[in-house]
């Protein structure tokens, strides 16, 4: 089984964004659906807490729904 060193920064990466953020889940899940996502929610949340690997397109398009989310929670 290979590991996927690329994919695992950026899931730490994104699972730091998503903390510090102090985003919700499921506000996350729909933003990030909305957008085009098409992982659940729980794929979501095991992929933030390390048990799960989205595909590469997954990963940015949640990256960007925490972006923009987290973006709009500063003004």
């Amino acid at each position: 089984m290979s590991v996927d060193k690329e994919g695992e920064a950026q899931r730490e990466r994104t699972a730091k964004a998503f903390r510090h953020a102090e985003l919700e889940i499921d506000d996350l899940w729909m933003h990030y659906f909305s957008i085009g996502g098409d992982a659940g929610a729980l794929e979501i949340e095991a992929y933030l807490h390390g048990s799960y690997m989205l595909r590469p397109i997954q990963r940015d398009l949640l990256d960007h729904a925490i972006y923009e989310l987290g973006n709009s929670h500063g003004d």
